[in-house]
């Protein structure tokens, strides 16, 4: 179900009078008598339902507050940076779980991965790694291990 913003089109910071203004214009265009038999995108039971809610002041609080609280919360940023001590290795393969899905080994990384890095900049090794479960991508930072012979 679309947000009581959605509905009207306008955003969270939207003026009251701005409020009122995009409410009067989707009631001219979706209203059964103006539309000319058409379907409206909206109807106008759900325009008065979001109107109601978002021009009294005590209403919008307490609509905005509850928006708010459904919100889930948002755990890892987009390319945060691990290194590569954090996953654990098991026959080859680096492994750890999501930040943000919490899915179990859900970012793994081959030696292949590892052997493509590209400089950290600090002397490292550095290589973007996405999670299985979700669109979260990491940034693992490491150092390249020289193997004995």
């Amino acid at each position: 179900m679309s947000s009581h913003y959605a509905v009207l089109g306008v955003s969270p910071s939207a003026s009251p009078e701005d409020i009122r203004a995009a409410y009067r214009s989707l009631l001219l265009t979706s209203h059964p008598d103006k539309t000319g038999g058409a379907v409206a995108r909206i109807s106008v039971s759900r325009l008065k339902e979001a109107y109601e809610a978002l021009s009294d002041p005590q209403c919008r609080a307490q609509y905005d507050k509850k928006l708010g609280s459904h919100s889930r919360p948002f755990l890892g940023s987009g390319l945060d940076s691990y290194t590569l001590e954090t996953f654990v290795e098991t026959d080859g393969i680096w492994a750890r779980d999501c930040p943000r899905c919490s899915a179990q080994a859900a970012i793994a990384l081959t030696e292949a991965d590892l052997e493509a890095g590209t400089p950290d900049g600090a002397g490292g090794l550095q290589l973007a790694a996405p999670c299985s479960s979700c669109s979260l991508w990491i940034t693992v930072q490491y150092e390249e291990v020289e193997e004995s012979e």
